[in-house]
């Protein structure tokens, strides 16, 4: 069990490292492993048992050699640790501390102006300070060569290796303020690595908003106190910048440094700073890369770092991740976040009550989100109002549900889709809306469809209710008794599942409630990943990947169209059709259906 500290803020990640190490939750290995594929495999299966953070103390390059800098990997691969880092018992006090400055008493303190002292003191500690000397430049390689620090190759596949937790600094060209964010980095070569940021992030707007031809500052800092990496991957608004929030997190001002050799401001007390410039409208083909969709993004055009100085402690370590199907470390991140930032959402949004994106579905595709209900449609109302939200706003899924439902059991969400979900007035389909790019499900990138599913008691006054609570003026909005709560929801027998069992295209199928069936089926000459990869480059691939795709809808129509002719079929109201790797009666099968339902 580990024990949260009080918020006064880590020194360094060694010193999280030490306090963690100290508690029994880090595994030392001592003998050489590869930075490619092995470390990310050790990292995988460790990740998934729900182990410790690992610490590769031989991390063998891909040129043989071994790398004096000890690769970290599972750092934050429990809820337990992350805390921890945070220095939280729970995660909602993060946000409750920040509702605190949001939200002062105006009148109180123009009458008795002590009263805001406190305020006022917690906002300078937020303001960062500059120093002269710092950790991070203890020692400054002669010649910056990116190939010196242990950087992994998760995944078979990817285009090389990939720094995959970096802190990458930007500068507003305008404002001169700072962001830092997480966009992974392929490395080229000892001078050269990828800025994958997508169009949607700051440090494609700074790079926008950059001249073409001109030679543009960027920084890539690996490590440093853990609050560190937490700023970088948090939604914050944009009057709040990420050095004042890790201050805040760290309730003392995080300390900065004059980049050796770019116009930038970086941590002082970062492990690795790697300093460069790009050019705006220089790009280099990035990918692929196995993302948490546990698909490979596909290859793309991306702005290209040129590395100037590469500075570090004398001890560092390097701290990376793997990305792919959950559980996974990023995922315990998200879910952090997720819980650390709900008391905002809920003092912003006032209709939200509670709000969960589970880690098993990519965080994008899916929100289950407790509304209030005081009128008829209101949950709906707070669901479109969270699409405008930041980073909800990529949300694919979004399932309304009553203010006391537990939003974190899968089985009251079960329960949810059959007792109160009529498809034909609870399914709202919004076409063409913002997407995650990582979303490999549309044809388009950056652009999807959102479905939202109300899925709520039909309160008093709506006139699907009926009765006397409905206003005058509104007629009988006419719906089904089980909808209106008065009988309970149909469905399909065993029987009904044991024909479907038996149809000769299918591998097996369940019932997880009378209305809800799973079915999976053995998917033959079905589009190719590996073909797919090159099939933008290649029109014969490129076709032959659409044959495929279209002989595989055929084959579902074909079983849906066979499901639908069976007797009773008309109360059996949602229907998942997936892939027979999926073990139905396993233990972990509702996790995997999570993933690839939606």
């Amino acid at each position: 069990m580990i024990t949260p500290r009080e918020p006064v803020g880590w020194s360094s990640l060694e010193q999280f490292v030490a306090a963690l190490e100290e508690g029994g939750h880090v595994l030392r290995i001592q003998r050489p492993v590869d930075v490619e594929l092995e470390a990310g495999c050790i990292a995988d299966r460790v990740v998934k048992m729900g182990g410790k953070a690992i610490i590769f103390e031989q991390p063998r390059l891909p040129n043989g050699n071994i790398s004096k800098m000890p690769l970290i990997m599972n750092l934050f691969g429990s809820h337990e640790r992350t805390k921890m880092a945070l220095g939280v018992n729970e995660f909602s006090e993060i946000g409750n501390r920040l509702v605190g400055m949001m939200k002062p008493d105006i009148a109180t303190i123009s009458k008795k102006p002590w009263k805001g002292i406190s305020l006022a003191l917690q906002g300078l500690r937020m303001s960062p300070k500059r120093v002269k000397r710092a950790p991070c430049q203890e020692i400054m390689m002669k010649n910056p060569d990116l190939t010196r620090i242990p950087i992994p190759k998760t995944w078979p596949d990817d285009g090389g290796q990939f720094i995959t937790l970096p802190l990458v600094i930007t500068k507003n060209p305008e404002s001169g303020e700072h962001n830092i964010g997480m966009y992974r980095s392929q490395i080229y070569g000892p001078k050269e690595c990828g800025l994958h940021w997508q169009t949607h992030k700051h440090g494609a707007e700074h790079a926008d908003s950059n001249q073409v031809n001109e030679k543009v500052p960027v920084a890539i800092c690996l490590g440093g106190p853990p609050e560190l990496i937490f700023s970088a991957i948090a939604p914050l608004p944009d009057n709040l910048s990420e050095f004042m929030f890790a201050s805040f997190l760290r309730n003392k001002r995080l300390p900065l440094v004059k980049a050796k050799t770019q116009n930038l401001w970086v941590p002082a007390e970062c492990d690795v700073v790697i300093e460069g410039y790009y050019v705006p409208g220089e790009t280099r083909t990035e990918g692929p890369f196995g993302d948490h969709f546990g698909l490979y993004s596909l290859e793309g055009d991306y702005p290209v770092m040129h590395v100037t100085a590469i500075t570090h402690k004398t001890n560092p370590l390097i701290p990376m991740t793997i990305v792919g199907l959950p559980p996974m470390e990023d995922g315990f991140l998200g879910e952090s976040i997720g819980d650390s930032f709900l008391p905002v959402l809920n003092f912003q949004h006032r209709d939200v009550v509670d709000l969960f994106i589970p880690l098993q579905t990519g965080f994008h595709n899916l929100a289950i989100i407790a509304s209030k209900q005081r009128y008829p449609r209101q949950a709906r109302k707070t669901c479109l109002g969270l699409l405008g939200a930041g980073q909800l706003m990529f949300t694919k899924i979004s399932v309304a549900v009553d203010a006391d439902h537990k939003v974190k059991d899968f089985n009251a969400l079960l329960d949810a889709l059959h007792q109160k979900v009529e498809p034909a007035s609870d399914l709202i389909t919004i076409q063409g809306m913002v997407s995650d790019t990582l979303d490999s499900s549309s044809p388009w990138e950056n652009v999807h469809d959102k479905l939202l599913i109300d899925a709520t008691t039909i309160p008093h006054n709506d006139p699907r209710k009926g009765g006397a609570g409905i206003p005058r003026g509104s007629s009988f909005d006419a719906t089904p008794d089980w909808r209106r709560g008065l009988i309970d929801a149909p469905g399909v027998s065993v029987d009904f599942c044991a024909k479907v069992r038996a149809m000769e295209s299918v591998s097996d199928a369940i019932l997880l409630r009378p209305s809800i069936m799973v079915i999976t089926t053995k998917i033959t000459h079905g589009p190719d990943s590996k073909i797919g990869m090159k099939a933008i480059e290649d029109p014969n691939s490129w076709v032959a990947q659409v044959d495929s795709s279209r002989e595989q809808r055929k084959k579902i129509k074909q079983l849906m169209d066979l499901i639908w002719q069976l007797e009773d079929s008309e109360n059996l109201r949602w229907l998942f059709i997936t892939d027979d790797d999926v073990k139905l009666h396993s233990a972990g099968a509702n996790q995997k259906l999570l993933w690839q339902k939606l």
